[in-house]
């Protein structure tokens, strides 16, 4: 755990105060003035300042305030010290990150102009040739330019893609399973040949992206490891995901079967009535709701560069060597940023809308969650919903970068939080590489080729206070998944979805099996657990599960959809990130074994999603906190408050930092139903009051949620705000005014698994462009 002085240390200069919107400022009175003058004055002032919603200080704020701007300082104070502080805006601060065992990060690891070219070799994990008999070297030559030859001739045929696929993963297996040091080198070649790559140069992409460091290795695995033989579930979906316009047939959706659903709920695949029928109150009483933060998507970019190209086309933009070629076409030094007049956009302080964010709103973000606490109270608990990890370059991914990112995001918001407990999942982008979580099971103990992340994760659980010692272990037992409880009643489950996430290459090697991992045996048993215990569940994980089917592979999210459909009594919430938008999706009752047969009708809900949106403003969304009121008793959602900051308005005032406002209100947003009772389509079990709002102590639940679409259906004008909040009211998202469009948004709201998000229309699933 980082060292720090302890919160709320007033040794730093450049600390200040939470400054408010309205330019007043404070002067001190004149000696000759008397005490009951400055008594008045002071109460005078102090009671104009709240007229106009002023944080001074911002603990004295009222709760109905709506904008707080963050101190123009970086906080210093927080950290042991800085390798890096500009003497004002003209580059980002690198603080001192120390690591929990000891020591510290090295700050070449993040030096915005010296950017690595490679993953450290001692990150290259690759399989053993079978029967642990490595070839001679001139076998494996031979072998190679056979092997190679073999590929060229299959690639320059008439076959088709999906053949062409199909047939190079079997080529393919025969060379990773003899000599798997050569398959990194071979993909290059090839790579380089049909200028298979999207980098600033067809050497530099494909060693980026290929060497052994890199996806060179998992990708051996993966061909060493899958079934490749004919009519192979997984070798079809690698193609169909990996392969640009293969034409390989998706697989029908998996479908479980009565056997299989009543071995797996252990002969109850239906909640006993006594559950159905008890109360849902488990938690204690008390005299206001719990105030729970739910933030996502960090993705803290370290080696952002104030200055450099932020409307890129080649690189990573707000990076060093990044450039838009309608000002410059060629490759650079990094440390030598392009002139102002090749730039279309220079990258700014606070951040910009096509980069991760730096160090400066990072600090932001973390001051807004302070200023919530001292304005309407501490927080109570809290989730983050994954990803912690810039987006970059493969060859810049590293297993340091992760371990620094994880150490430097989780110290920094455990600072922030106070006393709340929070409950951390692991994102796709929280691996090295990126998207590589391994599965258990694999040959040779290949399973815990990761456990050095899940290692880490439960060193900071345990550190903050957010676990104890049996959390720690469950987090390196159960591969990233954990759960726990951090009030009476209430058990929470993180859960590692990166195991059933498309772009994870070794997610695949049994994709046509709904558990790969033990993922959901794992949250099965802790909900059948928690209902045994008539406790209330909350879900947390980053890889949202249906949507528009993109995201998550089929045969895992319809095992999970009939696990939230089973233990819907149980579960309160599930929470997801991942989009980097503000989005929802619905749970109907599903028995079936197949949850695309399901009916998406109001009166079937049974349980929702909330996916929260990002704190990093790629690509073209607004940077974002949440904060929800929980019934203390239930632990369900009764509303909640998204703040926002503007990516326009950053820089416009050099004397302070980001302004954050309240975006919206669920409940005064989303509660009224009339236009769906005029046409007679609400249909939740709720009867709402005379002005056809939800009832003020009816939750934010299933039923609400559906009901919500329905009222979208009847009000276009509903799902046309929804959405604008998706990415936070950016300028630069796109409209939604079709009905196309329309028809496609309520679908995905209505889609809790891939199999019924890959139904509806593609194309409008995002708005980040």
């Amino acid at each position: 755990m980082s060292t720090h002085p302890p919160r709320g240390s007033v040794d730093d200069a450049e600390r200040q105060p939470l400054q408010a919107d309205a330019p007043h400022e404070i002067r001190t009175p004149p000696p000759r003035w008397t005490c009951w003058r400055i008594i008045r004055l002071t109460v005078l002032a102090v009671a104009a300042l709240y007229a106009v919603g002023v944080c001074w200080p911002a603990r004295s704020a009222p709760s109905h305030a709506t904008t707080f701007t963050v101190p123009a300082a970086f906080p210093t104070h927080e950290f042991p010290g800085m390798d890096y502080m500009p003497t004002a805006q003209e580059g980002e601060p690198r603080p001192v990150i120390t690591r929990t065992g000891g020591g510290r990060f090295d700050d070449a690891l993040v030096d915005p102009l010296h950017l690595p070219t490679g993953a450290p070799r001692s990150d290259t994990v690759l399989p053993r040739p079978d029967g642990g008999r490595e070839l001679t070297d001139a076998k494996k030559r031979r072998l190679r330019q056979e092997s190679l030859q073999k590929l060229r001739d299959l690639f320059d045929s008439s076959a088709s893609r999906c053949d062409k696929c199909l047939r190079a993963l079997q080529y393919g297996q025969e060379v990773a399973r003899a000599m798997p040091d050569m398959v990194p080198d071979m993909m290059v070649e090839l790579c380089q040949q049909y200028r298979y790559t999207r980098g600033p140069s067809v050497e530099r992409g494909c060693h980026g992206t290929y060497d052994a460091a890199q996806w060179g290795g998992p990708y051996t695995q993966m061909l060493s490891y899958v079934n490749t033989s004919t009519g192979s579930v997984p070798a079809a979906l690698l193609c169909a995901r990996f392969v640009a316009g293969s034409d390989c047939p998706a697989p029908p959706s998996p479908t479980l079967t009565p056997a299989f659903l009543q071995e797996w709920f252990k002969g109850q695949p239906t909640p006993p009535a006594h559950v159905v029928s008890r109360s849902k109150k488990t938690g204690a009483r008390r005299d206001r709701p719990l105030r729970t933060l739910h933030v996502s998507d960090f993705h803290v970019d370290p080696r952002y560069l104030v200055g450099a190209e932020a409307r890129c086309d080649s690189g990573e933009c707000c990076r060093a060597g990044a450039f838009n070629s309608t000002l410059w076409n060629a490759s650079h030094p990094a440390h030598h940023p392009l002139p102002r007049a090749n730039l279309s956009e220079p990258a700014r302080y606070w951040g910009s809308y096509h980069c991760d964010p730096p160090w400066a709103l990072i600090a932001a973000g973390m001051q807004a969650i302070s200023a919530l606490i001292e304005r309407d109270g501490p927080l109570d608990l809290g989730v983050f919903t994954g990803d912690l990890t810039t987006h970059d370059d493969h060859a810049r991914i590293s297993r340091d970068l992760v371990l620094y990112a994880e150490q430097a995001m989780l110290d920094m918001l455990a600072r922030h939080v106070g006393n709340a407990t929070i409950v951390a999942a692991l994102g796709n982008h929280d691996y090295a590489p990126s998207d590589f979580a391994a599965v258990a099971g694999l040959p040779d103990g290949f399973g815990e080729q990761t456990r050095w992340n899940y290692e880490h994760l439960a060193a900071l659980v345990e550190a903050h206070g957010w676990g104890n010692a049996s959390t720690a272990e469950a987090i390196r037992t159960h591969h990233g998944s954990y759960a726990v409880s951090p009030r009476g009643g209430l058990r929470v489950i993180s859960l590692n979805s990166d195991l059933w996430y498309k772009s994870n290459p070794m997610a695949y090697l049994h994709a046509d099996e709904p558990d790969v991992g033990g993922m959901l045996r794992f949250l099965t048993d802790e909900l059948q657990a928690a209902e045994n215990a008539h406790e209330r569940v909350w879900i947390v994980a980053h890889v949202l599960s249906g949507w528009d089917g993109s995201n998550a592979l089929e045969a895992p999210t319809n095992l999970f959809y009939h696990i939230v459909s089973r233990y819907a009594h149980t579960i309160a919430h599930i929470f997801f990130g991942h989009t980097h938008e503000d989005q929802f999706q619905v749970y109907y009752r599903s028995t079936s074994g197949n949850a695309s047969e399901v009916r998406r009708h109001t009166a079937d809900a049974v349980a929702a999603a909330f996916v929260g949106p990002s704190l990093t403003p790629l690509n073209n969304v607004q940077p974002s906190l949440r904060v929800y009121e929980v019934d203390p008793e239930t632990y369900e959602v009764m509303d909640y408050m998204q703040y926002y900051t503007p990516v326009d308005e950053f820089g416009q005032r050099r004397d302070a930092g980001p302004t954050w406002r309240l975006l919206y209100r669920a409940r005064e947003t989303y509660a009224s139903f009339a236009a769906s009772v005029r046409a007679k389509t609400y249909a939740a079990p709720v009867t709402l009051d005379a002005h056809g709002r939800w009832p003020a102590s009816a939750p934010l639940n299933a039923s609400f949620w559906a009901a919500v679409t329905d009222e979208m259906e009847a009000r276009p004008a509903l799902l046309e705000l929804h959405h604008a909040y998706q990415s936070r009211k950016s300028p630069r998202a796109p409209p939604c005014a079709t009905r196309a469009c329309h028809a496609a948004k309520l679908c995905y709201m209505r889609s809790g698994c891939s199999a019924l998000g890959r139904q509806c229309a593609p194309g409008y699933s995002s708005v980040q462009r």
